[in-house]
């Protein structure tokens, strides 16, 4: 526990993002069009400091392109994005975005599976360095004492000589969360955790989220509503490139509209 609560007060922002008003996204009317199809319509989005937020919806509803707009992939048609109060999303690039703190997951884990994990973990410290030079470099003691705090807060400590192509689905999953907290990431964009895992690793996935949103932001999008239900947070459901309705997932649940467009087709 006393690592855990280290790696917490470190993971504090170092990239003068100014949080003060303790909202650390803004997303205000955003619109992307793809060959006259709009994937987001005056999408409007806040996350505060801290927060585990999660954003569901049918396919097509714009959640990747909501993702892809934060990171710096894809550029808006009109709208704003901030990264709390002085950080302009929209003036950066994917690398000076990752480097002011936001990190993304992807559904399939994107890792280095002929590597042992805490290789992985080893060069997520430094995207600068290439792979021989940084695996060849010498570590210093808060490098590793980084990396053997992330490694116990993913559970992953006692595998850490393994090589990451043996790991099971979810490890993988918790494996790359590892590579983005050793990066100092504090918006984690996390997509569909729960994907092709059993439903022990879901529980420890959920545990993970939830202890991880004591010193990060954290944005899940996902199609499993147990899973969604079990991180007790508030959710977002988006629905033709807008916001459709927001608030707990009991009052989601119990909104027709949700239901009518989304939930529904769910439990059908």
């Amino acid at each position: 526990m006393k690592k855990n609560r280290l790696f917490f007060e470190r993971a504090s922002p170092t990239r003068n993002i100014d949080l003060h008003k303790d909202i650390v996204l803004y997303l205000e009317n955003i619109t992307v069009s793809f060959d006259g199809f709009k994937a987001l319509d005056n999408l409007s989005l806040y996350v505060n400091k801290n927060e585990l937020r999660c954003i569901i919806g049918p396919n097509g509803a714009g959640k990747t392109t909501m993702m892809d707009i934060i990171t710096g992939k894809t550029r808006p048609d009109k709208g704003t994005a901030w990264l709390g109060q002085n950080f302009n999303l929209l003036l950066h690039s994917e690398d000076e975005i990752a480097r002011a703190g936001v990190g993304r997951k992807f559904q399939k884990p994107t890792i280095f599976e002929n590597l042992t994990i805490f290789e992985n973990l080893e060069l997520a410290l430094d995207s600068d360095k290439g792979v021989f030079q940084t695996l060849f470099a010498q570590l210093t003691s808060q490098q590793k004492e980084t990396i053997e705090i992330a490694l116990e807060t993913i559970n992953l400590a006692d595998n850490a000589k393994e090589c990451a192509g043996l790991l099971s689905h979810g490890q993988k999953q918790w494996l790359e969360i590892g590579m983005l907290l050793v990066q100092n990431s504090q918006l984690l964009l996390i997509d569909e955790p729960a994907a092709g895992m059993t439903h022990q690793e879901i529980d420890k996935t959920a545990e993970l989220l939830m202890s991880l949103k004591k010193s990060h932001t954290i944005i899940v999008v996902e199609h499993d509503m147990d899973f969604v239900k079990s991180l007790e947070s508030p959710v977002t459901v988006l629905h033709q490139g807008s916001v459709l309705a927001e608030g707990s997932m009991k009052s989601i649940q119990d909104n027709p509209k949700v239901v009518e467009v989304y939930l529904g087709e769910l439990y059908d």
